[in-house]
């Protein structure tokens, strides 16, 4: 009895593996030759996308190195695959390649990533609503946020509201 899976699309694991795999080979071809170790921080939201690429040569060195056009592409899909409905999505991950291709990554679905410079609130006001979660799934940092974007929206209604009357 065949136990294979019927073909089409795969499954959230599988695209996983596989954009780890995408994200892998980008990373290597960015990498000057010799490296010891690649360090990647991606931080995101829907409307947001940083990473911060840094590359560690044997002598312990760290060149400037820019990472392929494709990389935050393939981030924003994995938030897509690893979005756990009620759970959310993760708001940072790191992915960590050690020579010659062990490559470890991270996802941080709970602590506030922290965005340097800081990002408005608004935006992860609009990232819960493409990634929603429950109640129990929104941590303290995110409350936070969600009441400063919602008292700042109302702010500027009713600013806008008053320009109107003027």
């Amino acid at each position: 009895m065949s136990t294979t899976q019927p073909s089409g699309r795969p499954t959230s694991e599988q695209r996983h593996d596989e954009l780890l795999q995408h994200i892998g080979g980008m990373l290597l071809d960015a990498a000057p030759e010799g490296f010891r170790r690649i360090d990647l921080l991606v931080r995101m939201t829907v409307a947001v996308q940083d990473a911060a690429l840094k590359v560690y040569m044997p002598d312990g060195s760290t060149p400037e190195v820019v990472p392929s056009e494709g990389l935050n592409a393939a981030f924003q899909e994995m938030r897509q695959v690893l979005y756990q409905p009620g759970r959310g999505a993760w708001f940072s991950a790191r992915c960590v390649v050690n020579a010659p291709a062990r490559i470890d990554i991270t996802y941080n679905f709970d602590h506030d990533p922290r965005f340097d410079p800081p990002v408005p609130a608004a935006d992860f006001a609009r990232d819960l609503q493409a990634f929603p979660r429950d109640e129990a799934y929104i941590p303290d940092w995110l409350r936070a946020k969600l009441v400063e974007a919602s008292t700042s929206t109302s702010a500027s209604a009713s600013a806008s509201t008053e320009e109107q009357n003027a």
